[in-house]
């Protein structure tokens, strides 16, 4: 099965506003960027919630069949490309994809070809090295985010931590320092790098909200970054 089949039966798009999505917006906020692609766009949602917020000309792909009414869509799959013109973009979301993707290094090069000059990614991924996965490792269970099937998730021990449940395609698991080494060697700069929560149950997620201030121990990584003028061969 091929990336393209794979996600049309398997929706992992996202629903609600969570924490990331919240900072997502607020940084397009900030930026005002006068176009914006959401790569790995899923049902839409963020574009819907962008179509309020920002003055852009917005576009999403996905593998999905959408006819969005406020935003433009092209359907294709991925990892064979972008299909936009050269410095096309201002801003590029790129959140809780390149974890699904085989080839990361060559979709973030498609992503600094289609962005203008100066132009600026948002990249989100969980964190391999998370407060939850140390501790999960010292008792031998599989971390969070990890997939060792293609089929079911195995080696969480308890149904709670995902235990035999359907499993959403993660290929890559990064740490900190790995996205951003991947994401400078793709031809950015960061800007910054946040954590971001996950979604655990009160009162771990207070827990879990606090080590956001850790980025390196975060369940999740958010980081900006900018294109600099040539990428390095």
């Amino acid at each position: 099965m091929d990336y393209q089949d794979f996600y049309v039966n398997h929706e992992t798009f996202i629903v609600h506003t969570d924490p990331r999505l919240v900072k997502i917006i607020q940084l397009a906020e900030q930026l005002n960027p006068g176009s914006l692609l959401d790569v790995g766009c899923g049902n839409g949602y963020l574009l819907n919630q962008l179509v309020t917020k920002i003055d852009a000309e917005l576009f999403g792909i996905d593998v999905y069949e959408m006819e969005p009414e406020n935003w433009k869509y092209k359907k294709a799959d991925l990892t064979k490309g972008l299909p936009f013109e050269d410095s096309s973009f201002d801003l590029v979301v790129f959140g809780e994809v390149i974890e699904h993707v085989p080839d990361p290094d060559y979709l973030l090069e498609e992503i600094w070809r289609v962005l203008k000059p100066g132009g600026k990614i948002i990249v989100t991924t969980p964190n391999l090295a998370s407060w939850a996965n140390r501790i999960l490792l010292l008792f031998g269970i599989q971390p969070l985010f990890t997939e060792t099937s293609s089929r079911t998730k195995m080696g969480r021990r308890f149904r709670v931590l995902g235990q035999g449940s359907e499993v959403q395609g993660h290929l890559r698991i990064f740490t900190r320092s790995a996205l951003e080494e991947l994401v400078v060697a793709s031809g950015f700069e960061i800007d910054r790098t946040w954590g971001v929560p996950f979604f655990f149950p009160f009162p771990i997620s207070k827990f879990d909200e606090f080590l956001c201030r850790f980025p390196s121990l975060s369940s999740g990584l958010f980081v900006l970054a900018q294109k600099v003028a040539v990428l390095t061969p």
